[in-house]
């Protein structure tokens, strides 16, 4: 038999404080999943319209190339796309909530951008720089939508653990601890019950 489990004063302290700290434990994971829910319920919300705007930008991507290859040929574009740079087309930035790194996008401002093209102005068209520019927002929303889905998933992998823990407390520590603690109260109140019988048969004897 566990030693904490003996009815004594001490024991009865320590499993109303265990069961005080439970309580409190159960109420901020039910507050952490509640947050969490709502902050799901708007990143799935936003999937919707980044996702509408993703497949409009390919659209719009593949038209362009469409035309460019169209008006330059199919060699020369893909000769270019081999020299294009290779940087990113956003930045990965982390804000936490409740305890969790959710990825958020930086976009990168492409129309101002001044970094080096590998082709000559005046030896293409106007219709690559579109279709370079659409693709690069193409491919800046391929990035936001990357990081939705990993917010999701992380958002949905918290909800449950949280669920569990929440569950875990509410359904085992803090029944077993209010049993243990009318446990103890009951024999401990018994014992000071036999203790002043006990006591009240002495001092009747003595008179």
């Amino acid at each position: 038999m566990d030693a904490l489990n003996f009815p004594t004063k001490r024991n009865l302290l320590l499993a109303r404080q265990r069961l005080a700290l439970a309580r409190k434990g159960y109420d901020l994971l039910d507050k952490k999943r509640h947050v969490l829910i709502v902050e799901i319920a708007a990143i799935r919300a936003q999937a919707g319209e980044v996702w509408d705007r993703l497949c409009a930008a390919l659209h719009t991507a593949y038209a362009a190339l469409h035309v460019t290859y169209t008006e330059m040929g199919c060699e020369r574009v893909l000769d270019i796309g081999r020299d294009m740079p290779t940087g990113a087309a956003a930045s990965i930035i982390f804000r936490g909530i409740m305890g969790v790194e959710l990825p958020c996008v930086k976009p990168r401002d492409f129309e101002n951008d001044t970094a080096t093209l590998p082709y000559s102005l005046s030896e293409t068209t106007v219709s690559l720089d579109k279709a370079v520019l659409a693709w690069k927002k193409a491919l800046e929303l391929i990035v936001s939508w990357g990081a939705i889905e990993n917010t999701i998933y992380k958002l949905d992998l918290h909800i449950k653990k949280t669920q569990k823990r929440a569950n875990a407390l509410r359904n085992i520590t803090i029944p077993m601890y209010e049993t243990r603690i009318k446990y103890m109260q009951e024999r401990l109140e018994e014992r000071e019950r036999d203790e002043l019988a006990r006591l009240k048969h002495v001092k009747g004897r003595r008179t």
